[in-house]
């Protein structure tokens, strides 16, 4: 890059000239300036110092410890760190970016130089490690983490694009060292970068670790701030009554977003992030009377990556976010009501013109536990599909006869597999294999126990592969729950029999298990606990965000960053590429 010489010289030489200090009191002074004179075009010399304490400062976070950016930064001077963050946090939060160009451009540069100055934490490969800037966000700012949160958030649902440029041409520093923008490749970074760098930094500073107490109270303080993020159309008289700040903004907006680009996973991180904190966005999401709109483009996302075998950290998500939509039994029951038509993205069953929200995801789910089993044999991902299913299982019905199959299929497989790992003896595989068919065999009889008659098909895919659990009877750990299943066998195929139909159709024994139904009883069962799985996010969760996060900025083009340098991403590459490796 056209920079990096001089950065290196700099770097070296300002031990003795102090060339680099001055540039940054010039820069200081000018932000100062800002601060208190109202400016509708910002001064060409200010942007100017901005851009170039942003490219030197990069160059120092990519190449210096942490003790030489703080001998860089704070020779004669120990604030000027300080300063410099305070100056951005005031741009960020009262700056309008929409009045001009020249305010847009200089926004732009101002998340920018934010991201550089973060940037140390992604040259560690422990996260844990002292990043001076870092520090002294969070250390000293934890009381603007509200109005950060809020106006970051504002910047991601206004998804503006700049203002249009005025007839004379500003000539900055960026031009002569960049002859043009750059040209992001991805289609949906390209034309509001104002939106896209605030929804990365909010990402990034909303995922940080809270290991020491400084930085507990800035996470404490930001995740507080998205809790309290309150929908812009609540009725006036909801809020008059509250003791607290809140944050309006438009959930609906918000969920539009998310709704139409959840492929694009900063988009999808941060409709994780307020779904986990913000209780009265989680209740919009569930009380919407479209839920396919946002569950299609999940299960979607999850079906192609798992065929694929990629980009296993967007998978994780979507899982979590599906496991969290599974706990509330309302929204539970919607989805087995709703029927999506024609869906071509599912390759497994092509001819499969039309089914039930639920029965699809409940497709979905299997198809990725039975590939993760065979390829991956990741323990969170087939764990979360069973937990999804479990959460599921008192509302399942009408079921799609497809989905019994697979359902009763997927037991098949499991048993299989359980008893060629009990013929080798004990081992840490058929304990999983043992923990999965108890699992999967608790959700069937779930399914029976509340819904059995409104899933005739269910009774029937049984009736047609009943010798697959007799094996089990005497199993300690599955007995219990199998008698159940047996029992529910033995009655309809009691009631099957004694029609006596020579060869009859499909249609006859459904039709006979549809009128047996009706004088079942689930009494005649042994009541076991009902599955309910919650989501609660791990205390390490930072280790998985963090470095996820700094993959998406890194990936992004506005901002180079050598992948060698790039240490806190190693874990990423493991998660995304190795395991790929190992699955082919």
């Amino acid at each position: 890059m056209a920079t990096l010489g001089l950065s290196i010289e700099l770097a070296a030489n300002n031990t003795k000239t102090r060339n680099f200090n001055k540039l940054l009191d010039h820069l200081l002074e000018k932000l100062q300036q800002f601060q208190q004179t109202y400016q509708e075009t910002i001064p060409i010399d200010t942007y100017n110092a901005l851009f170039l304490t942003r490219v030197f400062t990069k160059q120092f976070a990519g190449n210096l410890t942490n003790k030489e950016i703080i001998q860089q930064f704070e020779y004669n001077d120990n604030t000027r760190g300080e300063r410099l963050i305070e100056s951005l946090l005031y741009i960020m939060i009262n700056t309008d970016p929409n009045l001009n160009y020249s305010c847009y451009e200089f926004y732009v540069e101002a998340l920018n130089t934010f991201l550089v100055l973060l940037s140390t934490q992604l040259q560690h490969a422990r996260l844990e490690q002292d990043n001076y800037f870092l520090g002294i966000l969070m250390g000293k700012f934890g009381n603007r983490a509200e109005a950060v949160v809020a106006r970051l958030l504002e910047n991601v649902v206004e998804q503006k694009a700049p203002p249009p440029q005025s007839s004379s041409v500003m000539y900055t520093a960026y031009s002569y060292f960049f002859n043009s923008r750059r040209k992001s490749s991805n289609p949906d970074t390209d034309g509001m970068p104002v939106a896209d760098r605030s929804l990365l930094l909010l990402l990034l500073l909303g995922t940080q670790s809270s290991s020491s107490d400084s930085q507990n109270k800035w996470v404490e303080s930001y995740r507080y701030a998205i809790a309290n993020l309150s929908d812009h159309n609540v009725v006036s008289s909801d809020i008059d009554g509250c003791d607290r700040r809140m944050h309006l903004i438009s959930f609906k907006g918000l969920f539009e977003i998310f709704s139409r680009s959840l492929h694009v996973e900063e988009r999808m991180l941060l409709f994780y992030l307020i779904l986990v904190e913000n209780e009265s966005f989680r209740v919009y999401v569930l009380s919407r009377t479209d839920p396919e709109t946002i569950y299609l483009p999940i299960l979607k996302l999850i079906y192609e990556s798992i065929e694929g075998k990629t980009n296993y950290s967007q998978v994780y998500i979507l899982m979590t976010i599906l496991l969290m939509l599974s706990q509330d039994d309302v929204n539970n029951e919607a989805i087995q009501k709703i029927i999506v038509h024609n869906i071509t993205w599912f390759t497994e069953r092509p001819l499969l013109k039309s089914i039930s929200l639920g029965g699809l995801m409940t497709l979905v789910l299997i198809r990725t536990l039975q590939l993760n089993l065979s390829h991956q044999k990741d323990i969170y991902l087939h764990t979360n599909c069973l937990a999804i299913l479990a959460n599921m299982s008192t509302t399942m019905s009408d079921m799609h006869a497809y989905v019994a199959q697979r359902i009763v299929s997927l037991f098949e497989l499991l048993a299989r597999r359980h008893m060629k790992l009990a013929a080798k003896g004990p081992s840490d595989d058929l304990i999983v294999y043992e923990d999965l068919l108890s699992l999967i065999l608790e959700i069937v009889n779930s399914i029976l126990v509340h819904r059995l008659k409104h899933n005739s098909q269910l009774v029937y895919a049984l009736l047609l592969k009943k010798e697959i659990f007799t094996p089990f009877d005497l199993h300690p750990r599955l007995s219990q729950v199998i008698q159940n299943i047996e029992q529910v066998i033995y009655y309809f195929n009691a009631r099957v029999a004694e029609a006596n139909l020579k060869a009859p159709s499909t249609s006859e024994v459904l039709k006979l298990i549809e009128q047996a139904s009706r004088t079942w009883s689930s009494i005649k069962l042994t009541p076991l606990p009902d599955l309910k799985f919650q989501y609660e996010e791990e205390q390490d969760s930072y280790e998985f965000f963090i470095p996820y996060v700094w993959a998406l900025i890194q990936r992004r083009t506005f901002i180079y960053w050598s992948e060698e340098k790039c240490r806190a991403l190693e874990s990423y590459r493991l998660l995304n590429m190795d395991q790929k490796e190992e699955s082919t």
